[in-house]
């Protein structure tokens, strides 16, 4: 993680996330947005974030990403 954090973020996140890991997810998915990750171009879709869509972590994502929530 520490070699590829800065270009793969959201890609580490999605792991987390796949694997249960919700808050080391939602720590990687803000990671994603300080560093203007395009993977988050994906967050609204991507089945292995699945896990996270209940939070109200992933909700305050989509109001700071302007995305509608759902």
């Amino acid at each position: 993680m520490a070699r590829y954090a800065s270009p793969s973020a959201f890609q580490i996140a999605e792991v987390h996330a796949w694997r249960g890991n919700l808050d080391q997810a939602f720590a990687w998915l803000e990671k994603a947005w300080e560093a203007h990750d395009g993977g988050l171009l994906l967050l609204q879709w991507d089945p292995l974030l699945r896990n996270l869509r209940g939070d109200p972590r992933f909700a305050s994502l989509q109001r700071r990403m302007n995305l509608p929530a759902g």
